[in-house]
């Protein structure tokens, strides 16, 4: 009888046995995996071995400072292979924190949350990320945003002011029959540091001054565009390079005043000034980065005062380091380790300040 009895129990460990090791057989696999995504990663060819050998050849007699150039992107392209790594996928808390110091532009963080989270589902996987065009008033945090965006990729930052552009040079290149010819800054940048995929961020775009005989964004109609990106050709250049793996960030104050047609490649995104509340947040955020970036911890306390923080909750984000900056070294010199409402500068006769970071 006890033999009967017990058959049942053995079939159920042997079950449980064979459960056990197909768990833990998957649990490996699926760590094998990581670690092969961590060695391996996601990497874009950014550009062919036969071309380039075609195009030193193109570039060999060219005597020209555009000549010149080309040679020296060209040189540097061949010490690099041609299959560049790329950053890795950001983790979700890193994306949660970013939102957290920029509430206001929580909507594009989400988006960018959700592309991560895609990319993680298969180890090693892209991050696809379309263009993001972030439109709202000044002074409210979007070039700032960029840079932390940039820096929660672990990628570098690449800018360009279209308030400056007055042609396509910077981003496209310049053929070398002209005088100061040669590869544009972007090509120029990416090849020096050999990361496909930095953050890329186009300021105002709004106010780039388009005209008959001019137009700096021209670019940025293939820069925008994947299908486009991967075979680029930068005027100066002429050798076509993969640049679909760039992240793109645009600014602007109206987005009604940019070209339809690059307005269709973006994301957009509405951002509004920061409300009093959302002002609170921020400038906690931005208070504690400056002391722990000073290595002022032991001297001022770890948090403002509620009358401080409440002073700054009407104002804007633009020149909001500054004007804590300027706080702080009143209380330096006070021997106080408390910023009052009396440290802070330019007070305004409505006793409110319109005040923030750029």
């Amino acid at each position: 009888m006890m033999p009967m009895a017990e058959t049942p129990r053995s079939a159920d460990r042997a079950q449980l046995s064979f459960y056990v090791e197909n768990l833990l057989a998957a649990a490996q696999r699926t760590f094998d995996d990581e670690q092969q995504a961590r060695r391996l990663g996601h990497t874009i060819q950014v550009y062919d071995r036969d071309e380039l050998a075609q195009f030193k050849a193109f570039w060999s007699s060219d005597r020209s400072d555009g000549g010149t150039s080309a040679r020296k992107v060209l040189q540097a392209l061949e010490q690099r292979d041609p299959c560049w790594p790329c950053s890795p996928v950001p983790a979700d808390r890193a994306l949660i924190e970013l939102a957290d110091r920029f509430p206001n532009f929580a909507p594009a963080v989400d988006h960018v949350r959700r592309a991560a989270a895609l990319a993680r589902l298969v180890p090693g996987g892209p991050l696809h990320l379309a263009p993001l065009l972030l439109n709202g008033p000044p002074g409210i945090g979007k070039s700032a945003f960029a840079r932390a965006f940039a820096a929660a990729l672990q990628a570098p930052l690449l800018q360009f002011s279209m308030t400056q552009a007055t042609a396509s040079f910077g981003l496209g290149g310049l053929n070398a029959q002209y005088s100061n010819g040669g590869p544009g800054y972007l090509v120029r940048s990416l090849v020096e540091r050999g990361v496909p995929d930095a953050v890329v961020v186009v300021d105002e775009l709004d106010k780039a001054a388009v005209d008959a005989n001019h137009n700096p964004t021209l670019p940025l109609y293939e820069l925008l565009e994947g299908s486009t990106a991967a075979r680029y050709v930068d005027d100066g250049l002429q050798m076509p390079l993969n640049l679909s793996g760039l992240r793109w960030i645009c600014t602007s104050n109206e987005a009604a005043l940019i070209a339809e047609p690059l307005l269709s490649r973006c994301m957009q995104f509405q951002i509004a000034a920061p409300t009093p509340e959302q002002m609170r947040a921020i400038t906690a955020t931005v208070y504690r980065d400056i002391v722990v970036a000073g290595n002022w911890a032991a001297h001022f306390d770890p948090e403002l005062l509620p009358a401080v923080a409440e002073e700054l909750a009407e104002s804007v984000p633009r020149d909001l380091t500054r004007v804590l900056r300027s706080a702080l070294g009143a209380a330096a010199l006070a021997g106080r380790s408390t910023i009052r409402v009396a440290d802070l500068p330019t007070r305004l006769q409505s006793g409110r300040r319109r005040i923030g970071f750029a």
